[in-house]
């Protein structure tokens, strides 16, 4: 039977070697493992350069615009005298026409914007809130990212905490095993006495078995999370859970209004929206350009004509547009924009008092995580003391094997309490600081 318990053992403690290569990481590697391997953080990156872009195409709406085309024609003259009369109406003028006419022409337009009623300074201003916007939102993300690795790494030291406790709870039966085995055979315990702490071996070699799945499960996905191969064992560092106690709520509560990424998003749509309404207002105003066009006609059948057989006109001017039913179609316009930016004014008032109601929500359940563990250390201690009484009673004859199997359960189960108590303290802490706008691991 030792034998049995040494193969479940080795199963257990070295089944993470089974796979492939080891390594042991830490809570702050894991962090910038995953950051780096982060898909949706390189998604983040993009639309940030995507928002640039959107700067420079603005900054070069005052640029000049140059166009520039060509063209040639050939007709054949199906008419080749054509008779125009004079302005009496008399006999009229004969025209003779050749058969073919071929005519070159190209024409070369350059246009500067001198004044579009401020709407490239408005299209400036709103891609640079754009871009803003778009770095507070890649901000948002990966804060996202570090609370998903650090959610992820601590299940799976939950379930590493699990499995040790579990090994020394199959250990501890084992040695009561064998010891009751030699009860039997002095005449000191019955048959029916050794049935129950096997069928407790059982079942705990089931729980032993079902954590290594988990196991293996969590450590593929913490895997897939950093960017490591498949088949990676993974053995995590212990954590703490005492990391920040004593700073109080209200500390908290400023923190959640200055770093909540989706309060700055608000606020520069905010400004966005203002910008929006000037657009709108100033769209009413003419816009005047300077312009300047270089045409050339050449009605000759050479490509390179002779001179005086060709036109080329230099025409410059200044060209003036405004649309005057603009006059009375933006005021429902501007009417829409203003509410749409008191919409966004109420929606962060309103986001404003959840996040300050979660970040409370989430302080109080750190706090409550604390007093559990200490309540549970406390249950650790005397569920040892009633597991060494109730042992001592036992082989006294003053206590019955199912008193001391139900003493070691408990013993066990307090101790599984205890290690996930205290990974879910630390989780608690993450999570507070997460609804703060601010997640930043600590070690200690």
């Amino acid at each position: 039977m030792k034998k049995q318990v040494g193969i479940v053992l080795l199963y257990l403690i070295t089944g993470i070697f089974a796979s492939g290569q080891t390594r042991t990481i830490k809570l702050d590697e894991a962090i910038q493992m995953g950051i780096q391997n982060s898909r949706q953080l390189k998604l983040s990156q993009q639309k940030i350069e995507e928002a640039l872009t959107k700067v420079e195409q603005a900054r070069q709406l005052t640029l000049p615009s140059a166009k520039w085309s060509a063209g040639y024609s050939h007709a054949l003259m199906l008419t080749k005298k054509f008779n125009l009369p004079d302005a009496g109406g008399q006999t009229p003028k004969a025209l003779e026409f050749p058969f073919d006419l071929t005519l070159y022409q190209s024409t070369l337009s350059i246009n500067e914007p001198i004044f579009a009623g401020n709407q490239i300074r408005y299209a400036k201003q709103s891609a640079d809130l754009l871009v803003k916007m778009s770095r507070l939102d890649s901000d948002r993300d990966r804060d996202d990212v570090i609370y998903t690795i650090i959610e992820a790494y601590i299940n799976y030291y939950k379930i590493r905490q699990s499995q040790k406790v579990a090994a020394q709870n199959l250990e501890d039966v084992d040695n009561r095993l064998t010891e009751i085995r030699k009860y039997e055979g002095q005449g000191l315990a019955t048959r029916n006495d050794v049935l129950r702490f096997q069928l407790q071996k059982s079942n705990i070699q089931l729980t032993v078995f079902e954590l290594e799945s988990n196991r293996k499960i969590a450590n593929y996905s913490l895997n897939i999370l950093l960017g490591l191969p498949d088949s990676t064992g993974l053995n995590v560092e212990p954590l703490s859970h005492e990391l920040d106690s004593n700073t109080p709520i209200d500390d908290y509560l400023r923190q959640v209004l200055s770093d909540r990424k989706e309060l700055g998003s608000l606020d520069y749509q905010n400004q966005l929206d203002s910008v929006n309404i000037k657009k709108i207002r100033d769209a009413k105003l003419p816009t005047v350009g300077l312009g300047g066009s270089l045409y050339y006609i050449n009605p000759s059948k050479d490509l390179i004509p002779k001179s005086g057989s060709f036109l080329a006109p230099f025409v410059i001017g200044l060209n003036v547009s405004w649309d005057i039913s603009s006059l009375y179609k933006t005021r429902q316009k501007v009417q829409e924009a203003r509410i749409q930016q008191q919409e966004v004014a109420t929606r962060r008032d309103a986001f404003s008092d959840a996040i300050k109601t979660e970040v409370y929500a989430d302080y109080m359940k750190y706090q409550q995580a604390l007093q559990r563990i200490g309540v549970l250390e406390e249950s650790v201690v005397e569920a040892t003391e009633n597991e060494r009484i109730m042992l001592s009673k036992f082989r006294n004859n003053l206590a019955t094997t199912t008193d001391q199997i139900d003493a070691l359960t408990i013993l066990y189960g307090q101790r599984i309490s205890l290690e996930l108590a205290k990974a879910d303290a630390t989780l608690a802490y993450y999570n507070l600081l997460n609804a703060t706008g601010h997640i930043q691991p600590q070690t200690h």
